[in-house]
C-alpha cells in the first residue's frame, strides 16, 4: 500500500445500491481531493455486502428480528476487523442503531460514525443554534438514531408527520425496487414541506434519499442539504489519504 493510506472497512448491503453508491463516491472523491490518476492513487477498501441482514425498520419499529440484527452487524464488523481494516464505516443511517453491536465486532478497530460526521458538518456550517429538519426511513425516526444525537448537542429538530413519514418510506421502498422516477414524485413534496417549517438544514438520513434528489431535482431554496452519505464519504477519503487525523472528524 502507498505510504500513508488507510484501509477503510464498509459495512454495505443495506440496501445493496446504497453500498455501491457509496464505494463510487469514494473513487469519485479520491480523484477531486486527491487529483488521483492511476490505480494505486485509490485507496484500499474492503466493502463487506451483505443484503441478507433482517430488516431494520421492521426489526425496530416492531422488534421482530431485532437480535438477529444486531448479531448480524457483529458479524459484519468482525470480518472486516480480520480483514484488517484501519478503521471501519457502516453505510445505512437507520443501522446506526446497532452502533454498539458494530463497536463490539470491531473490539478495538476505530469505528467512524455517519451520525457524528454529519452533526459535525452541521455545527461547524452553521452553530448549535440552528434548527434541523430530519428525512429518513422510519426505523431511523422510531430508533431516534438523529434526535438523541441532536438532543445532546442541544440542537432542535423538526420530524415529518407519520402521515408524510409513511411517504418517505413509500419512497424509500422504490428506490430499493429500482422505481427511482416513481421516488421522485412521492419526495417532492415532502421537501417543500420540510423548507416551509422554517428549517435552515435538512439531514438526509437515509443512503436511498441521495439517489432520489440526484442530479436535476428542484431543491428548496434556502435550505442547506447535509447528504450524510456523501459527507461520510468526504471524511473517509480525508482520513485514508492522511489529509484529516481520524479523532478530528470522529
Amino acid at each position: 500500500e502507498r505510504m500513508g493510506d488507510l484501509h477503510v472497512g464498509i459495512i454495505g448491503g443495506m440496501g445493496p445500491d446504497a453500498g455501491v453508491e457509496f464505494f463510487s463516491l469514494l473513487i469519485r472523491k479520491t480523484r477531486d481531493l486527491t487529483s488521483a490518476s492511476s490505480d494505486q492513487d485509490h485507496i484500499h477498501v474492503t466493502l463487506e455486502s451483505n443484503p441478507k441482514v433482517a430488516n431494520r425498520n421492521v426489526a425496530i419499529c416492531e422488534g421482530e428480528g431485532k437480535e438477529e440484527c444486531g448479531r448480524a452487524m457483529e458479524e459484519a464488523a468482525r470480518r472486516l476487523k480480520l480483514a484488517e481494516c484501519d478503521f471501519v464505516v457502516l453505510v445505512c443511517n437507520t443501522a446506526h442503531y446497532f452502533q454498539s453491536s458494530v463497536v463490539s465486532g470491531l473490539s478495538g478497530t476505530p469505528f467512524l460514525s455517519m451520525i457524528d460526521v454529519c452533526l459535525n458538518n452541521i455545527q461547524s456550517t452553521l452553530g448549535s443554534s440552528t434548527s434541523v429538519g430530519i428525512l429518513g426511513g422510519k426505523g431511523c425516526m422510531v430508533g431516534r438514531v438523529y434526535q438523541d444525537a441532536l438532543e445532546k448537542r442541544g440542537i432542535e429538530y423538526v420530524v415529518l408527520d407519520e402521515d408524510r413519514q409513511d411517504k418517505a418510506m413509500e419512497a424509500i421502498y422504490k428506490v430499493k425496487q429500482g422505481n427511482i422516477e416513481e421516488a421522485r414524485t412521492i419526495f417532492k413534496p415532502l421537501l417543500d414541506h420540510m423548507a416551509s417549517q422554517g428549517v435552515k438544514a435538512v439531514i438526509l438520513g437515509c443512503t436511498e434519499i441521495p439517489i432520489i434528489i440526484k442530479e436535476d431535482f428542484e431543491l428548496p431554496e434556502g435550505v442547506v442539504f447535509f447528504d450524510s452519505c456523501d459527507l461520510l464519504a468526504d471524511a473517509v477519503v480525508k482520513v485514508a489519504k492522511g489529509m484529516k487525523k481520524l479523532e478530528d472528524v470522529m
